[in-house]
């Protein structure tokens, strides 16, 4: 029994070394291609042709929903875990996101000055979905700024039933978020109302959830902070996944138009 419970130890801790390497990792490469992004930003071409924008918008969003996807399942599992130095690493990573987005906002000027004369078009579907972007960043900055501060605060932690929730809420989340990378990555915007049923599934589970907390807030079995805490994550999370499916239906309509 001794040896077995040797073995289960020595797995758990291959395991999360592998999880934390692989994050380590990651941060690394986002970091480098962060630190290249501000030549990217902008076009080096005086006259833009729409096939380009729409590549550049593509890529950009693709690269977002990779982040936030992985933010947010790490974000949760950090702060199950009690891992603060986890959740800070990611606030450092999305506050990079959130100043990528922020330039993409500042460049819109100067990007529409560079489009060919007739494509009034394509500047608006590149301000839409530069704006969708703007506002997925600003979400997940959002989710994982509370759970970090809570950590760091040393508030009461949620129950097990609580996480139990939590985890499979983030499960579906991540899964949605997947959902739509392999739509846009693959140009599969026919899928996009599938990834609405999901979107549709995932808020009747929300609604249920926070029933729940009422329940418990009514027993006085959570505190006012774990509250504002679980419905503030709630609340981000629904911006999120509406301005996913904006961003989404943008770049279909934006594909639509440059092959019309």
């Amino acid at each position: 029994m001794e040896r077995f419970y040797l073995f289960i130890g020595f797995f758990i801790g291959f395991l999360v070394a592998g999880i934390s390497f692989t994050f380590i990792r990651t941060r690394k490469n986002l970091a480098k291609s962060e630190s290249n992004g501000t030549e990217s930003d902008v076009f080096l071409e005086p006259l833009i042709r729409a096939e380009n924008v729409l590549g550049k918008t593509t890529e950009d969003s693709s690269n977002a929903i990779i982040m936030i996807s992985k933010a947010y399942f790490l974000s949760i599992a950090g702060f199950q875990s009690g891992s603060e130095r986890q959740l800070d690493e990611l606030e450092t990573e999305i506050e990079e996101f959130n100043q990528r987005a922020r330039r993409l906002k500042a460049n819109t000027y100067r990007i529409i000055q560079q489009l060919q004369h007739d494509s009034i078009e394509t500047g608006h579907y590149y301000v839409q979905i530069v704006d969708y972007l703007r506002e997925m960043a600003h979400s997940i900055k959002y989710v994982v700024r509370p759970l970090r501060q809570h950590l760091i605060n040393k508030y009461r932690p949620f129950a097990e039933d609580q996480n139990l929730e939590l985890t499979e809420f983030s499960n579906h989340v991540t899964d949605f978020l997947n959902f739509a990378l392999h739509i846009i990555k693959e140009s599969r915007f026919e899928q996009i109302d599938e990834l609405i049923l999901k979107r549709k599934e995932i808020l009747e589970q929300m609604s249920e959830q926070e029933k729940k907390q009422i329940r418990r807030i009514k027993k006085k079995e959570t505190s006012s902070r774990n509250s504002l805490l679980y419905f503030g994550l709630m609340s981000e999370t629904k911006h999120l996944l509406l301005q996913t499916v904006n961003l989404l239906k943008a770049t279909r309509d934006f594909v639509s138009f440059t092959k019309s």
